[in-house]
């Protein structure tokens, strides 16, 4: 369960469009198999829904001198688990068993009380969102550094914790990614339901989706298609135990499962499980400093539509996303501690996004005339995300867009703020402020738009 990047940021002007040149199958292979041959993953499952399409890729194996994974292979899906703990609050709020904005506190076990800021109590909400402001782990966890660092971490401790700590920011106030937070949100729940973890999932998730291969605790035809874990090193190494507080990235799942999951929140059933969805999917909290807005345990990328999250323990790497506008999703389970893994899945994912836009992006727009001042008004630097910035200036007359470890390239205009890229399929455009300076510019790709804010 490794901390996420604060804001996701699909690289489109450097990817190449020729995903429809060959079958989807074999272009995910080729993309996927360099991080077999370069030793850098034991094996991987991909699955991939695109155009009405659903298929898996099974790249290496799933142990030293074993078979290639199958459809059934299991994988720990770390923190992927918080979507499904998302998911279950969703599902309580909407059946009108917790409400959102209600203190967490409220259910906790008597005699333990929630930290709070002043007058400021932690919501449900807050816990869902990483805007509690209880830490990324608690400092009573004795076996951080170990191969299974949760499997002795009890509900017992961490309500010790509670009881010590002290908040060193208001809830709500700043984003901090929290393991703590998701798993406590999760315990939380079930004491409502007066269900374990596994029960509460099967219930009201797994079960109405026929997702016979997601839970905690392995059933039997799981513990045998179980992949052995490996280290960075391809080294096996320990899976993952959860006492009794699996929220936050104790779920054990297949490539299958995880795409009937991932098709199932592109389009959501009739019923309480697509309510559910529906009210995680929707954004319940905007960008903060550098942390990423957030649905229900979903983290929303900087387009406003893709939905992701990945996860890692000491030997898995996962990652999930899903676009609804472009009807396309991917999801990859690897039996490596790979961070590789979430740029290959980035990477899938625009390649689908490049074919669905192919059609259009053959129509060239009809190009205007801009005065120079007016060209001048657009230079600026704009970030997108700390490690994406783009660099405006005009030079000999030209608008010209450099973006950070990328190469500078010509923009042309369509209008005096709308501009288009002639060497990719993707268009620019500047948002004026009051005082006629531009305040920001929104990128265009693929039918997904991403907005770059004026730093300089």
């Amino acid at each position: 369960m490794l901390r996420i990047k604060a804001m996701f940021v699909l690289g489109l002007l450097c990817l190449s469009s020729d995903a429809g040149a060959q079958s989807l199958a074999s272009r995910v292979r080729d993309l996927a198999e360099p991080l077999v041959k370069t030793e850098r993953v034991m094996g991987m499952s991909i699955g991939v829904i695109s155009g009405g399409q659903r298929l898996t890729v099974h790249v290496g194996t799933v142990a030293k001198g074993s078979p290639r994974a199958s459809d059934e292979t299991v994988y720990e899906i770390g923190s992927i688990s918080k979507v499904f703990t998302g998911l279950m609050l969703a599902d309580a709020v909407a059946t009108d068993r917790m409400r959102l904005d209600q203190p967490a506190g409220d259910f906790l076990p008597e005699g333990v009380e929630m930290p709070r800021w002043k007058n400021t109590a932690i919501t449900l909400r807050h816990l869902a969102t990483h805007r509690s402001g209880l830490p990324r782990l608690p400092d009573n966890m004795r076996d951080v550094a170990s191969d299974n660092p949760y499997a002795r971490y009890t509900s017992t401790q961490a309500f010790e914790f509670l009881k010590s700590h002290s908040l060193r920011r208001a809830p709500g106030a700043e984003g901090v990614y929290s393991n703590f937070a998701v798993a406590l949100l999760g315990d939380l729940i079930c004491r409502d339901a007066e269900r374990s973890y596994d029960e509460q999932l099967r219930e009201r998730i797994t079960g109405p989706l026929k997702m016979d291969a997601t839970s905690v605790e392995l059933s039997d035809s799981m513990r045998s298609t179980m992949a052995t874990p490996h280290d960075a090193g391809l080294n096996a190494t320990s899976t993952w135990e959860f006492a009794d507080l699996p929220g936050a990235g104790g779920i054990r799942s297949n490539i299958d499962d995880m795409l009937t999951f991932a098709q199932t929140n592109l389009d959501p059933p009739e019923g309480d499980v697509g309510d559910a969805i529906e009210l995680a999917w929707r954004q319940h909290q905007a960008t903060t400093g550098s942390a990423s807005a957030m649905g229900l345990g979903w983290h929303v990328a900087g387009d406003g539509q893709t939905r992701w999250h990945n996860g890692g323990t000491g030997g898995f790497r996962s990652m999930l996303m899903i676009n609804r506008d472009q009807k396309i999703a991917v999801v990859i389970l690897c039996n490596t501690s790979c961070d590789a893994v979430d740029a290959l899945a980035t990477r899938i994912m625009v390649e689908l996004a490049n074919a669905n836009d192919a059609s259009s992006a053959s129509e060239t727009p009809v190009e205007v005339d801009v005065a120079l001042e007016k060209m001048k008004r657009l230079e600026g630097r704009y970030q997108l995300a700390p490690t994406f910035i783009f660099d405006v200036r005009v030079r000999d007359g030209k608008l010209m867009v450099g973006i950070t470890n990328q190469p500078t390239h010509q923009v042309y205009a369509k209008s005096e703020t709308e501009w288009f890229y002639k060497v990719v399929p993707a268009s620019l455009a500047f948002k004026m402020g009051a005082d006629g300076k531009c305040m920001s510019l929104e990128l265009l790709q693929n039918g997904i738009r991403q907005t770059a804010r004026r730093v300089e």
